[in-house]
């Protein structure tokens, strides 16, 4: 079985995930990086990242209706070394929780809950199986990213389809036109710190104005 990480409270505990999101053609995603090399340090600065993510559903679902919006949908976000995708053995798998968006429009950013629980041995999607859910769904996250303030993370990838289910080796990209998602997060870690991160993260996307249009 699985081990998940242990906290002293009753259960993990929740952040609030504050974001934007943009996209990029492919032909403009050079000047987006330099622009980011300039802002946060250097053209070493990049960390590049592979995620293949796996959602997982309640194997028994709440008949349709309203109470099927307390149907919550896991995803396992297994993270592969860029440079050898099938080293199983590198690869740091975490379950994470991601809550509904905040109906609120005077947010400068998105925000929702979002709950992390990484898993430091054992079959994870075995693991998931036995809290009772099942495979809905996968891809393929390919990109990097930049900690801006050490606090915004900015991240520029592309996703992939994989035609092969579990095979990163077959993941082709989605947009043939090779069009890049820009996502800008920061954690809030309670409630009280929200306004503040979403004002911070909407003052951070005037530095992207000439480049890609955050929302």
């Amino acid at each position: 079985m699985a081990a998940g990480k242990k906290y002293t409270g009753a259960s993990a505990p929740t952040h609030y995930e504050c974001s934007l999101h943009g996209l990029v053609a492919n032909t403009h995603e050079p000047q987006l990086r330099t622009r980011l090399e300039a802002l946060c340090g250097d053209t070493k600065a990049a960390r590049h990242e592979l995620h293949h993510e796996i959602t997982c559903i309640p194997a028994i679902q709440t008949p349709v209706g309203p109470l099927r919006r307390e149907d919550h949908m896991l995803r396992l976000r297994i993270e592969l070394p860029p440079s050898d995708p099938t080293n199983i053995q590198a690869a740091t798998n975490t379950i994470c929780f991601l809550g509904h968006p905040e109906p609120r429009s005077d947010r400068g950013a998105s925000v929702r809950p979002a709950t992390y629980a990484q898993v430091f041995s054992g079959n994870a999607p075995q693991f998931l199986s036995l809290l009772g859910y099942k495979f809905n769904s996968e891809f393929v996250r390919k990109g990097y990213w930049f900690l801006y303030r050490n606090v915004f993370k900015v991240i520029v990838s592309q996703i992939y389809r994989l035609t092969e289910q579990g095979n990163v080796l077959s993941a082709q990209p989605v947009d043939p036109d090779g069009s890049w998602i820009v996502q800008v997060v920061a954690d809030a870690m309670s409630q009280e710190q929200v306004p503040r991160v979403c004002e911070q993260i909407d003052e951070l996307k005037r530095l992207f104005d000439d480049y890609v249009e955050l929302v």
